[in-house]
């Protein structure tokens, strides 16, 4: 099933856990709303997966053990990308 958050992404987080009762949450797209639903994610000891976003704050396993981004950092891919330019 795929389900796009984008409004309100704390109802629809958990709608998908505790009504349709989810194995993870896969892929999401966005700081904003990965952010939005990631403690209550943690919480609940849901996976939240290959979060789509540049954001460095998904690489904190000690805080957030159910939180795995896998994009490169923004500022990672900065100076390479500014070689080309």
């Amino acid at each position: 099933m795929t389900v796009t958050i984008r409004r309100r992404p704390w109802k629809q987080a958990r709608k998908l856990v505790e009504d349709d009762e989810v194995l993870l949450i896969f892929n999401s797209l966005g700081t904003p709303g990965n952010t939005a639903i990631q403690k209550y994610l943690n919480t609940k000891k849901v996976p939240q997966s290959f979060v789509s976003t540049g954001a460095a704050k998904w690489n904190d396993p000690k805080n957030f053990p159910w939180t795995m981004g896998w994009q490169p950092e923004l500022s990672d891919r900065s100076p390479h990308l500014s070689a080309y330019i």
